[in-house]
């Protein structure tokens, strides 16, 4: 896997793995503190609705019956005195009253911003189901309960009935209706003489036989209807509301608490996330780069303790360096060897024609040392004189053989036809492989296109092989020319092939077939430079060789020359 994938892959997962977890344990959390917020706040908006109901409207109520008026100055004298008295009003912040719509009348503090309890269709519809409504007040710790209240103003009038009131069966009959929840015509037209209009009434039974409740649809009264004794009585109700402010501690101090938990859990998430991709990155990331580094530092020599490697882009960059490093040293090693090598070969070819100059030297230095030179002393000389000068140009050779070692082929090609130049190059092995006992098996491309080479340098390339192959049977056997064209997708090349049934190249010497000096037939007089040579004439062709061998089953060199377009 590409290590920015797998990166990517174990920095989302634990992100994802811990959010998850983090929900997981945050939404149990929050599903128990907001029951319990429920539980405390219905148990505590029981509490406030009783303190409410049976402190504060009772209170209310008891003045405004009391005075038969609304009094605002005294009902908040009311209000004030409660919250300095009354233990269960610690925790009330404002009481408002209102009476008839939800104007405030009265209230505990006096607020010049509020002018209105804040009340709507789906509010009023609730406080007539439930008889009270309780809210949070927005922007503030509280709790809001609005409580109805119904209260008369007015004296009580009595109802005087056409017949009496006191007949039992026309009494019976108010009474049935009443109790089923419409009016009795007489009893409308009674009420309408007093100035009660209840054209759309809605009779509401809060006393069977004894007590009634009776709402205008239309307008909006409210009127109770009691029965004392055998008389009949009907008083006006007016509708106000008491909106009572608590302040709710406990409630608040739960939400704090759980807003804190939430901000400890979040700076506890953003933690754990931090080392997590920390270790992740350190283990994917910062410890292969130290073990690369590590390795770069100290050239390959703790790779011999780390066997194992990631899978990754730096485990395999890692290998890869290792094994390059490896590499480099081995070929170094080579090449100092190679390099001595090298040096042994030069020193070697040097030695013997120094020697003989050295010899001669010592021999003419004796010669001329005489007190009397003779003739044949000097014709002597002369012969010893053209044996240095030999030497000294076996030394040329072998310097200029040094020279164009290090330096480029510098190339007279021209275009030459393969086969023929192959043909050429074979008649002089003529006698060669017969006393040899080699057979020379052509295979020509009659269609060989011609390539640019030069022509001297190609034939010393291809002397060398075929003398080596020769070398290599001692006992005879065969050697195969064959040449034809190769063709790929980018290019054509002019191939030559030479394979012999010789005893073939060891295997931990094919590597230094081409180094220069190198040779394994040092016994026979070899120095090394031929196939270093050839190689070196190839490569300036811009060529490429091939070669495939095997003990005892012979080697083959294929040989390919480009063709230009």
């Amino acid at each position: 896997m590409r290590l920015q994938w797998k990166y990517s892959l174990v920095i989302n997962l634990t992100v994802v793995a811990v959010l998850v977890a983090f929900y997981f344990f945050d939404s149990i959390r929050v599903r128990r503190e907001m029951n319990a917020l429920h539980a405390l706040g219905a148990e505590r908006g029981a509490e406030l609705k009783k303190i409410a109901e049976g402190t504060i409207l009772n209170a209310v109520l008891r003045e405004l019956e009391t005075g038969h008026t609304f009094d605002a100055a005294r009902i908040d004298a009311v209000l004030r005195q409660l919250k300095q008295e009354h233990p269960d009003m610690k925790d009330v912040i404002n009481i408002h009253v209102s009476l008839d719509d939800t104007r405030i009348r009265s209230s505990l503090l006096t607020r010049g911003d509020t002018t209105g309890i804040n009340l709507d269709a789906a509010d009023l519809a609730q406080i007539e189901a439930k008889g009270a409504k309780i809210d949070t007040v927005e922007g503030q710790n509280a709790t809001a309960i609005v409580i109805k209240y119904l209260v008369s103003l007015v004296a009580p009038r009595q109802i005087e009935l056409a017949g009496g009131y006191g007949n039992p069966p026309l009494q019976e009959t108010y009474e049935t209706m009443l109790d089923s929840g419409s009016i009795h015509f007489e009893l409308w037209k009674v009420l309408v003489a007093n100035d009660i209009y209840v054209l759309d009434a809605a009779v509401t039974v809060e006393k069977p036989g004894t007590r009634w409740q009776i709402t205008d649809k239309e307008r909006g009264n409210i009127y109770t209807l009691w029965k004392q004794e055998e008389t009949l009585w009907v008083q006006k109700l007016q509708t106000g509301y008491v909106q009572v402010l608590f302040n709710v501690p406990d409630i608040d101090k739960s939400i704090r608490y759980s807003l804190l938990m939430h901000a400890g859990l979040i700076v506890l998430v953003g933690a754990l996330l931090v080392i997590l991709i920390d270790l992740a990155t350190n283990h994917l990331v910062m410890k292969p780069l130290e073990r690369m580094t590590r390795i770069i530092q100290n050239g390959g020599e703790v790779a011999a303790h780390q066997q194992t490697y990631s899978s990754d882009e730096i485990g395999r960059a890692t290998h890869n360096l290792v094994r390059m490093l490896w590499q480099l040293q081995e070929s170094h090693s080579k090449r100092i060897a190679a390099l001595g090598q090298f040096a042994v070969g030069i020193a070697h070819e040097i030695r013997n024609p120094l020697n003989s100059i050295g010899m001669t030297a010592q021999h003419l230095k004796a010669v001329f040392a005489q007190p009397k030179v003779a003739p044949e002393d000097i014709e002597e000389a002369k012969e010893l004189l053209d044996i240095v000068n030999q030497k000294i140009d076996e030394l040329k050779q072998i310097s200029a053989q040094f020279l164009t070692l290090n330096r480029p082929r510098k190339l007279n090609v021209e275009p030459v036809e393969l086969n023929s130049l192959v043909e050429r190059m074979l008649s002089e092995f003529a006698l060669v492989a017969e006393e040899a006992k080699v057979q020379l098996i052509r295979n020509y491309d009659a269609d060989l296109p011609a390539v640019s080479l030069d022509t001297a340098l190609m034939r010393q390339t291809l002397f060398n092989f075929i003398q080596n192959s020769i070398q290599a049977m001692p006992k005879g056997g065969s050697i195969y020319i064959t040449t034809t064209l190769e063709q790929t997708e980018a290019e054509r090349f002019v191939v030559i092939e030479i394979r012999d049934t010789g005893t073939g190249i060891p295997e931990e010497f094919q590597e230094q077939i081409y180094d220069a000096y190198f040779t394994t037939k040092e016994a026979s007089g070899g120095i090394g430079l031929g196939l270093a040579i050839s190689h070196q004439i190839i490569a300036a062709h811009k060529g490429k060789i091939e070669m495939r061998s095997k003990m005892g089953m012979g080697t083959a060199f294929k040989i390919s020359f480009p063709l230009k377009a």
